[in-house]
């Protein structure tokens, strides 16, 4: 339980600067910056919701890329695909869409493993 509370705050925290800016894309106007800035409130509020899958220290490493994995499938995707971040008309805007996606993720995983071994190397030594 204590795990949810903390991806709740995480995600209100991650989200609150892109509903402040909706908020001010509002106000002057702009209601193509209220969409945009609210489709990324959505992404920033799912991300630091599931950013505490890897601290479920009785599910292994696997384990919890495969569940972050899929998580960011039913949320994260469907939330690009149709909240208009990128007009999709055809099947291969589609799947350039999906390509990009699975390719940002693959290079966030790579880049955060990383930093993660070294600092758990440098906090053991």
């Amino acid at each position: 339980m204590q795990l949810v509370k903390k991806g709740f705050v995480r995600s209100f925290l991650w989200s609150m600067p892109f509903a402040i800016l909706a908020l001010y894309q509002g106000w002057s106007g702009n209601m193509d910056g209220v969409h945009g800035m609210l489709v990324y409130a959505g992404v920033a509020f799912f991300l630091g919701l599931t950013s505490v899958i890897y601290e479920v220290r009785h599910w292994s490493f696997k384990e919890q890329i495969f569940i972050h994995w899929n998580v960011m499938h039913v949320t994260i995707l469907p939330l690009l695909w149709f909240g208009g971040a990128k007009p999709i008309t055809l099947l291969q805007d589609a799947t350039r869409l999906y390509l990009n996606f699975t390719v940002s993720g693959l290079i966030l995983f790579t880049v955060s493993y990383f930093i993660i071994r070294m600092r758990r190397q440098v906090t053991a030594s």
